[in-house]
């Protein structure tokens, strides 16, 4: 199983109209994950997209920090079958989003770097934005 973008945020924030059906099959798969029924597989971009909208002062009067919306996703991923796909790319996603406070569409560009470490790449862009996400040794900045 996989859950979309909506079903995460809905679970997280209390205040969403669809919290409580969220909320109970979240915990639900968590505990056939944890019984060995089952495994819940997080995508990358699910991950990037629930932090990007729970962050975000356009989508919420009352944004989460940055921390508690990736505690949220440590819980889950905390639980026995519960993973997230990817080689690697969710500690160094998560590293930077909470060494750097960076929130909304500032995920995105931390998950494009955090992939591009991951991938061991070479990222080719016009933001300079990157310049505080990757080393120079990574990324080419164009004119």
């Amino acid at each position: 199983m996989t859950p979309d973008v909506n079903v995460l945020l809905a679970a997280f924030r209390p205040d969403h109209p669809h919290h409580h059906p969220a909320r109970h099959w979240i915990e639900s798969a968590c505990a056939s994950c944890a019984a060995g029924h089952t495994t819940l597989v997080l995508l990358p971009m699910v991950a990037a997209g629930f932090l990007r909208l729970a962050t975000n002062p356009r989508v919420f009067k009352q944004p989460d920090a940055i921390e508690a919306a990736v505690a949220f996703l440590d819980t889950l991923l905390a639980t026995p079958g519960v993973e997230i796909a990817g080689e690697g790319e969710w500690p160094l996603l998560r590293s930077k989003l909470l060494a750097q406070g960076l929130t909304a569409n500032h995920v995105i560009d931390a998950w494009i770097a955090a992939t591009t470490e991951a991938l061991a790449e070479h990222l080719v862009s016009f933001d300079r934005g990157f310049q505080r996400l990757l080393p120079p040794s990574d990324l080419t900045l164009l004119p």
